[in-house]
């Protein structure tokens, strides 16, 4: 069976999905759940040359539409690019 059977695409839905996205991840558990889902999905790396880039280029544009659909303003989004930029130099310095 379907999670999608009978769901309705209506804009009024969208709203409904979006909205239920910002409450979500506003709380504590939902923001500890959304940085898992940027570190699984690998969201703020570089995929190293010859690696599965298509597959990366995926699980990134997944993580990318939750932060879209939780409201994540841009400047939180570089922020947290910003973060993961610098965990990678800490990573490759020791």
């Amino acid at each position: 069976m379907s999670l999608l059977k009978g769901w309705n695409f209506s804009l009024k839905k969208q709203h409904e999905l979006v909205d239920a996205y910002a409450r979500l991840f506003a709380s504590a558990d939902g923001q500890l759940v959304l940085a898992d889902i940027l570190d699984q999905a690998a969201a703020f790396e570089a995929t190293p040359p010859g690696g599965p880039s298509v597959f990366n280029d995926g699980k990134r544009a997944i993580a990318f539409d939750i932060l879209r659909k939780a409201s994540i303003s841009a400047d939180l989004r570089a922020e947290l690019a910003k973060a993961a930029y610098l965990a990678q130099e800490e990573d490759q310095q020791e």
